[in-house]
């Protein structure tokens, strides 16, 4: 990384934490116009001046080494809205899309082929087909997506729930390539609510699927038909059509808290899905629509949902390449800990293998006797 990135991305992570140049310089022991010279990338750092950077900012050393990856886009899913961004996502997908890069490049990540005709649907009817093929696919019939992370892993779209606050940004994502090998990354904001979350993910892995995770200028069309992707790839029609006709004596709205916690959706998310499949008419939405549920609700019928995806949280398929890396021998205890953000202490890592008379002798493979 160039001087000038370097100094760019010092910046961010000071504004970031909210301090000034001239309370970092004095934590440094350095002169404030040193501090400014570094953010104009007009000044070297030394690696440990370097290292003391990282640590008085809170950041991983490899956020201020690692080559970006482009176009980190913000998503905002579960409503129709413009996109929006900030800088504590744009942050966050940097440096979790570098670490799948570098997870990529050291084949503990493998590439998953995606379809060259991929695009976004340009209806409805074209969005449900979408998620019924890749359910096709995952051989995952008409049943609840029980873990959407390790789902999204196998799609090649790999995932870190961030704490971005409650009223943060929903989450994005970017493809991540190296040479002629593609794989995805997406933060999502693991301070929202439980469905939330999911509807989230489900719509990045919309944008992840349909190529345009790098296309800012999409339109609210488009997000339009990504959230109608994810919820029907959520909660598919038949399914959902089951668990309605399975409960004709219950009210319309003990109905309803049935198919949100069998799914995982959100009170707005399954409502409108409802109304999708006109197992709901409008009146019947907004009456409903009117009384966010409670927990109790949901526990008086005898339904609950686990608290998935909620920060910090990394996808199984990211999880296993980081602890392989670390048992082969190729990342260290610390660097493997650094990459799982605080999912795994250092005292419970497995331990390494030992290496077998194959790893000994392709050690010593082009060595002199």
């Amino acid at each position: 990384m160039d001087k000038v990135a370097l100094g760019n991305r010092i910046t961010q992570a000071r504004e970031h934490v909210g301090k000034t140049q001239e309370e970092v310089a004095l934590a440094l022991g350095m002169d404030r116009s040193a501090v400014s010279r570094l953010e104009k990338g007009e000044r070297k750092l030394s690696v440990p001046e370097l290292v003391a950077v990282a640590n008085e900012l809170g950041r991983p050393l490899a956020y201020f080494v690692a080559d970006p990856v482009p176009a980190a886009v913000s998503r905002r899913s579960d409503t129709v809205r413009a996109h929006g961004t900030s800088r504590s996502l744009d942050m966050e997908i940097e440096q979790f899309s570098a670490d799948v890069r570098l997870l990529l490049e050291m084949e503990l990540l493998s590439p998953v082929e995606r379809s060259v005709q991929a695009c976004t649907p340009q209806d409805h009817e074209t969005a449900e087909q979408l998620a019924k093929n890749i359910r096709r696919r995952l051989d995952l019939r008409d049943d609840p997506v029980w873990d959407l992370g390790a789902v999204c892993d196998r799609l090649g779209l790999h995932t870190f729930s961030a704490a971005l606050g409650e009223n943060g940004p929903d989450g994005g994502c970017v493809e991540v390539d190296t040479k002629e090998r593609t794989l995805g990354a997406a933060v999502i904001n693991g301070d929202a609510p439980a469905g939330r979350r999911r509807m989230t993910l489900a719509h990045e892995l919309g944008h992840w699927l349909c190529g345009d995770a790098y296309d800012s200028r999409a339109s609210l069309s488009s997000e339009k038909m990504i959230n109608s992707f994810a919820i029907h790839f959520l909660a598919p029609r038949s399914g959902v059509c089951d668990v309605w006709n399975r409960h004709t004596k219950w009210g319309v709205r003990e109905r309803a808290l049935t198919v949100g916690a069998l799914f995982r959706l959100s009170w707005s998310a399954v409502l409108g899905q409802l109304r999708n499949l006109g197992l709901i008419g409008h009146d019947e939405f907004g009456a409903l629509n009117q009384e966010e549920p409670r927990a109790g609700d949901y526990l008086r019928l005898g339904l609950s949902w686990d608290n998935e995806l909620s920060a910090p949280y990394v996808s199984p398929g990211f999880a296993a390449a980081c602890v392989n890396g670390y048992t082969t021998g190729r990342l260290t205890a610390d660097r493997t800990v650094e990459l799982l953000r605080g999912t795994l202490a250092p005292t419970e890592l497995p331990r390494r293998q030992a290496p077998t008379l194959d790893d000994l002798r392709d050690s010593f493979t082009g060595h002199d006797d």
